[in-house]
């Protein structure tokens, strides 16, 4: 988390864990891919059981509250920067692997998002599915970035980081204006457009 996954081995995991058994870490984990899913399997599932809590929740009410659904998005990742049992370093771990070729580990996670983006065909029904997978896959880096930058800014003292709540509400605004934004003409020919194609 601190130095960069790419930038730490194994044997230096050994020593900071105070290992005198040289390939500890790999006998453990087998990898250091091995190591990361384990920090992921770690924290993920108690982020999904509130998630999907959240969206029994909101359910349950019948409503279709998009900034709703988008709190279920951002509260519960959120919710690391007060774990102290590594919350923050994974937040931050999670930010290195969007995007990097050599540890792919994050694609299964979007397969969770599929009730997020169900629930959202009904609380912005002028999306079309073509802009509305991409733009949860877009605002779900957002969100992990946005919030390893503020843990870093806050770790600092930065005048930067505003207080913690202030910060959770306004990325719930920003993330809500992303996903629900009215889709622009020249958007919705090129979705015509490929639909057209597909039936074709």
């Amino acid at each position: 988390a601190e130095q960069g996954i790419d930038a730490v081995s194994l044997s230096a995991i050994n020593r900071a864990a105070g290992q005198r058994n040289k390939s500890a870490a790999q006998y453990h984990f087998g990898s250091k891919e091995g190591l990361l899913r384990a920090i992921l399997d770690k924290h993920t599932p108690g982020i999904e059981l509130r998630r999907h809590a959240m969206l029994d929740e909101i359910e349950a009410r019948g409503d279709a509250d998009l900034r709703a659904l988008v709190e279920a998005l951002v509260l519960p990742v959120a919710g690391k920067l007060e774990d102290p049992d590594g919350g923050v370093a994974f937040v931050r771990i999670n930010a290195q692997l969007i995007g990097n070729p050599g540890f792919p580990l994050l694609e299964a996670g979007m397969g969770r998002a599929e009730r997020l983006m169900r629930l959202t065909a009904r609380a912005a029904p002028h999306l079309p599915e073509p802009v509305r997978v991409p733009r949860w896959r877009l605002v779900s880096g957002l969100l992990v970035h946005a919030i390893s930058d503020y843990a870093r800014l806050a770790d600092r003292g930065s005048p930067l980081a505003p207080p913690r709540a202030l910060f959770v509400s306004n990325l719930v605004d920003g993330l809500e204006a992303v996903i629900g934004a009215p889709v622009s003409p020249a958007t919705r020919s090129l979705v015509d457009a490929a639909s057209s194609a597909s039936e074709g």
